[in-house]
């Protein structure tokens, strides 16, 4: 009888050998891309680092304007001895501001220190005075730089107008200004910004999403797939980028003789490498799970700290101006400081709800719900402010007979009052706040959509991130805590829904709120 081919020797021979060089070579290509994996993430962590850095030293180093400009609407007639005792005291906390000034109706006079009056002077051409006079229209905070100064070092310069009645904005006073030190301003990064084998970039970005000219390290960073994070900024956002020096597709550090070894024992244990193999895999998922959730809770506490720093700085400003004879402790002032306080348990209650969201243990109590009668109530309770405002309301309801949404009420009304609060804050006099009600498939959504001005692309996505502001000096002069769209998606989230942001036809921010759909009194009780 003649053998058949796959019997014999050399057949059985070649095909263990075909089965083995293929097995090696898929496991060479899942290690080199396991390799450039981590090597992305390595890079990423890096950026979040920084951005994460960056941010709080923008934070910690425009916080004396903010608190200067609270001690001129409490005494617009300060002391040049009372401004140096107040500069000294903001300075400590800001080591990198050089100067700090007063200028009433933009003509400087107060400079702490006093030598260095010429650094006021540093804002190049006419473009930065007609941004100064934009920033007194809108009572918006702008920074400048980092850019050369009279004396040669590299700085940035911070105004931030003053109104003796923040509230209508209609008393100018003048700016309180800073010149920050570049170079110590950035020295903390400068480990993050100097890797051995990563290439890092910052350059401008307007609130538009346009790229401007990069500031530090080299603009090809941003070539070749680099991984970016947006720091957030009075005048837009600085974005960062890095990647690996020399390309993300580089070789792996694994030796000839490695391969070869491996090649050896896959020989011997094939089966048993396998499922070490698979263990593995999961073991690294499960320790990146816990990275991943370490991560997120450090964020948490430096955002919470960070928000609590401005009213706590604020307090202290006050309470040591009281102390040093600056200000008297009137029933007026002690209001700011009241005020200040109440702002703080605001937050602490805003953390609250988020903790509770989290851990699952949100206490709804949920009934059929008629959506366009709570839209109706909601818009009831806002009739006074937008008609003052004023904003053109309506409400589109194209819900079936009978249609209802499961869910708390209350809650439900609080996501519709912060998002309504949110168009009234935000849009312009004279425009438009619409309400739509429609069914998609499973879902009921409710569009809550407003007219200009609108919101950047690369904003979109983070909306609902956690002390997030699309615009920082903007939101903190109108109180925001940037929890409010956090708020609503997790209270969204317990009803088993979601919320999604997009751009209105009308040309400004659409919010989408899809909630499951239910018939009329289908059950009572715990939500979906």
């Amino acid at each position: 009888m003649t053998p058949r081919w796959h019997s014999t020797p050399l057949a059985r021979t070649a095909v263990v050998c075909l089965v083995v060089g293929a097995t090696c070579l898929r496991l060479d290509w899942l290690a080199t891309q396991s390799f450039h994996a981590r090597e992305r993430a390595r890079v990423a962590e890096q950026v979040a680092a920084l951005r994460s850095m960056l941010e709080q030293r923008l934070h910690l180093h425009l916080a004396p304007l903010a608190a200067s400009a609270a001690v001129i609407q409490l005494k617009p007639d300060l002391t040049a001895l009372q401004f140096q005792r107040l500069g000294q005291s903001l300075l400590k906390e800001a080591p990198a501001v050089r100067t700090l000034a007063l200028s009433a109706h933009a003509v400087v006079s107060h400079v702490f220190p006093p030598e260095q009056a010429r650094e006021l002077h540093a804002m190049p051409g006419e473009s930065a005075m007609a941004r100064v006079e934009q920033s007194a229209r809108e009572g918006t905070v702008r920074l400048a730089g980092p850019m050369r100064l009279s004396d040669g070092a590299i700085g940035m310069l911070a105004r931030r107008p003053v109104y003796l009645d923040p509230e209508s904005r209609l008393q100018f006073w003048g700016f309180v200004s800073a010149v920050i030190d570049y170079e110590r301003f950035i020295l903390p990064a400068r480990p993050l910004l100097a890797g051995a084998d990563i290439d890092v970039a910052l350059r401008h970005v307007s609130p538009a999403g346009a790229p401007g000219a990069a500031f530090h390290g080299m603009a090809a960073t941003f070539a070749g797939s680099p991984e970016t994070a947006l720091v957030a900024t009075p005048d837009g956002f600085w974005e960062i980028g890095a990647r690996l020096r020399g390309g993300w597709d580089q070789p792996r550090p694994y030796s000839l003789a490695l391969r070869l070894l491996m090649l050896a024992v896959l020989l011997v244990v094939g089966a048993a490498t396998w499922l070490l193999r698979a263990r593995g895999l999961r073991n690294k998922m499960l320790l990146r799970k816990l990275e991943s959730g370490e991560a997120a809770r450090v964020q948490w506490v430096a955002d919470t700290s960070h928000e609590l720093r401005t009213p706590i700085t604020i307090l202290a400003t006050h309470l040591d101006a009281m102390q040093d004879g600056i200000i008297a402790a009137t029933p007026a002032n002690l209001a700011v400081l009241s005020d200040t306080v109440k702002e703080m348990e605001r937050l602490v209650s805003d953390l609250h709800v988020l903790a509770r969201a989290d851990a699952g243990a949100q206490a709804l109590q949920c009934q059929a719900v008629d959506l366009a009668e709570l839209c109706t109530e909601v818009a009831v309770a806002f009739a006074l402010r937008l008609a003052s405002h004023p904003l053109r309301y309506s409400l589109v309801d194209t819900l079936p007979s009978g249609c209802t949404a499961q869910g708390d009420r209350q809650r439900l009304g609080q996501v519709l009052s912060n998002l309504l609060g949110n168009s009234l804050r935000y849009t312009d006099a004279g425009g438009q706040l619409q309400i739509g009600l429609a069914l998609d498939g499973p879902h009921i959504v409710v569009s809550v959509e407003d007219s200009a001005p609108g919101v950047p692309d690369a904003a979109l996505p983070r909306l609902f991130e956690r002390f997030y502001r699309v615009d920082e000096s903007r939101s903190r002069a109108s109180g925001g805590s940037g929890l409010g769209l956090a708020i609503c998606d997790a209270i969204i989230a317990g009803h088993g829904g979601r919320m999604q942001a997009s751009h209105s036809p009308l040309g400004g921010l659409r919010i989408d709120i899809l909630l499951p759909a239910h018939a009329p009194l289908a059950h009572h009780g715990d939500c979906p």
